[in-house]
């Protein structure tokens, strides 16, 4: 079991200087050879200094920082333009609400349960009361028309308790 693990080790320390888990930013330096009696140990060259240049004109050229080159990031999303969710409709401006009422709903029985599908075997997902407005997710034709309510959850009620104005 011990030389197991000392070989897992060995490998696992050999693939690491193989790969170095350098990005190429430095490089290495050559190693100097072992000193023995015969031969003096040897001095690596020092690295070249940097460039320097004495023309006044290359001394005063601006810098450009990689911030002023990259552009600035655009996403694009598709789709409609959004609307504010109703819990934040109050402080929407009055023009946007005049625009989709269309797909809003109210609730006109007392206590009316929405369901995860459209028929009265699908499990209850929810209950609304009478005035709650929900918004019209789905086609508004049929008995059953898929809402989504204030919270965020999404199901279907019957097409007989919804209206457009409220009650």
């Amino acid at each position: 079991m011990f030389k197991l693990i000392l070989l897992t080790v060995l490998a696992f320390g050999a693939v690491l200087m193989f790969l170095g888990g350098d990005d190429g930013a430095r490089t290495a330096a050559p190693q100097p050879a072992a000193a023995t009696a015969d031969t003096a140990p040897v001095e690596p060259e020092p690295a070249d200094p940097a460039p320097t240049s004495t023309d006044p004109a290359a001394a005063s050229a601006p810098v450009i920082t990689d911030v002023a080159q990259t552009p600035e990031r655009r996403r694009d999303f598709p789709g409609p333009e959004l609307r504010p969710s109703p819990e934040y409709a109050q402080d929407a401006p009055a023009e946007d609400l005049a625009e989709a009422p269309s797909d809003r709903l109210f609730v006109t029985g007392s206590t009316v349960n929405f369901r995860a599908g459209p028929s009265t075997a699908d499990t209850v997902v929810g209950s609304l009361s009478r005035g709650e407005m929900v918004t019209a997710i789905g086609p508004r034709s049929g008995d059953w028309i898929e809402i989504r309510d204030e919270r965020g959850r999404t199901g279907f009620m019957s097409a007989a308790f919804l209206s457009a104005e409220r009650p």
